[in-house]
């Protein structure tokens, strides 16, 4: 391709929604608040197909099927299990104060299935490519720690809407430490850590919850993380439900991106403000129809908090892969996109299904992949981006990957 150079890599789609298709037919419902996470526990074989499926498509980045992990699902879970009889725990040792839970035993587990998930993420590009790491047709393969939005853990999921109970957790740090909890499993397995490339927080709804992963972060890498962790590249990228292009909490486009990237707002909220700034910053799980004024938005905002002298810039990290570098002329972030596969559904999280929302009329001909591909390279083509990180959210199928990939190429 001619015009800047602006590296452009591959997300793989949608995971959970692929899951629920053919060949897989895996069934999800209020029984199963893990979502995809909830096959660690009951078919990691399947999981495993559904992620070489995603590599095989040309994908560069595979996310891990963690995004709705979380300590509260996972005993859910497992306490049901354990009550049907389907799954057997040792409930004997390690009961909670009340002594009506097994509730460390619990933990211990969670953690188990949760790295087990990096592992597989890992698997499945050793699978396809036999190298790992290495190159395959030219391109590095990398694994990339999801983690959603605490509402996305919740029941039913509030990663849409950004109403979050207890309210208590946007104002007393609880939501930080709630983040700050997650990573842990990951940076206290040596091993597991050493597996992922860099870290995704996705489906963000709430600008204090922005704020709460910077903090999160600052405190993890200024403190060296647990067992002396060494950072990972990461980055936030938010979902714009409806048509007025805010977050579900009213925040406004500039708004998102001064949460996500200037300096002088984090000050009073961490010790490492150097160690806040993410590496990357985007908009995921929001239609197509979107996403071209909000990319546009996020430049705009760039430009104005910079002119203010207020763009915090991060740190390099020199030690990630060669592939999440980027060009070597923008000082900004990485733009992350990641829209769904659908223009006309909407996902109802009462009922857990995929409800039409229009009769089609007004909808684009074109397909996904040619409409994802002109935007996303009108943006390279504007040169302002250190890179961009590009795949599908919900309903985006191995199919839509490896199209778009013939369209990268």
């Amino acid at each position: 391709m001619s015009g800047p150079f602006c590296p452009i890599l591959l997300l793989d789609g949608g995971l959970g929604t692929t899951l629920e298709g053919s060949p897989y037919n895996v069934k999800f419902s209020s029984s199963t608040p893990l979502w995809s996470s909830h096959l660690l526990i009951d078919s990691p074989e399947t999981l495993l197909a559904a992620q070489c499926a995603f590599v095989g498509a040309g994908a560069d980045i595979l996310l891990t099927a963690t995004y709705q992990a979380s300590y509260h699902g996972f005993e859910a879970t497992l306490a049901q299990q354990a009550k049907d009889g389907s799954k057997a725990i040792d409930t004997s040792k390690n009961k909670d104060i009340a002594g009506d839970r097994p509730a460390l035993e619990y933990r211990r587990t969670a953690d188990a299935k949760m790295i087990l998930a990096v592992h597989i993420a890992r698997e499945a590009i050793d699978r396809v490519t036999d190298i790992g790491r290495g190159l395959h047709q030219g391109r590095a393969k990398l694994v990339a720690l999801s983690l959603g939005a605490y509402g996305a853990c919740m029941t039913p999921s509030q990663e849409y809407t950004g109403k979050y109970q207890p309210e208590c957790f946007l104002e007393s740090g609880m939501l930080k430490d709630w983040h700050l909890m997650r990573m842990k499993v990951f940076q206290e397995d040596r091993s597991t850590w050493n597996e992922i490339d860099l870290v995704a927080f996705e489906t963000i709804p709430l600008r204090e919850e922005v704020y709460a992963i910077r903090s999160a972060m600052a405190t993890s890498n200024g403190s060296g993380g647990p067992s002396g962790a060494r950072p990972k590249p990461w980055y936030i990228s938010c979902v714009f439900p409806n048509d007025d292009m805010k977050l579900p909490d009213s925040t406004p486009i500039y708004g998102v991106v001064e949460a996500m990237l200037a300096n002088d707002i984090m000050v009073e909220r961490c010790e490492y403000v150097e160690r806040s700034t993410p590496w990357g910053i985007g908009i995921n799980c929001t239609k197509v129809s979107r996403l071209a004024s909000l990319i546009e938005g996020f430049e705009n905002a760039i430009e104005c908090i910079d002119a203010e002298g207020r763009l915090s810039l991060g740190e390099k990290n020199e030690e990630s892969s060669t592939s999440l570098r980027g060009s070597p002329h923008s000082k900004w972030p990485w733009l992350v996109v990641c829209p769904d596969g659908t223009t006309n559904e909407e996902y109802n999280t009462s009922t857990q299904t995929w409800e039409v929302t229009t009769d089609g009329k007004g909808e684009s001909i074109r397909s996904w992949d040619e409409e994802i591909f002109e935007i996303v390279e009108n943006t390279r083509q504007r040169g302002l981006w250190h890179g961009i990180l590009v795949g599908g959210c919900c309903r985006t199928s191995p199919d839509h990957i490896r199209r778009l990939r013939e369209r990268i190429d």
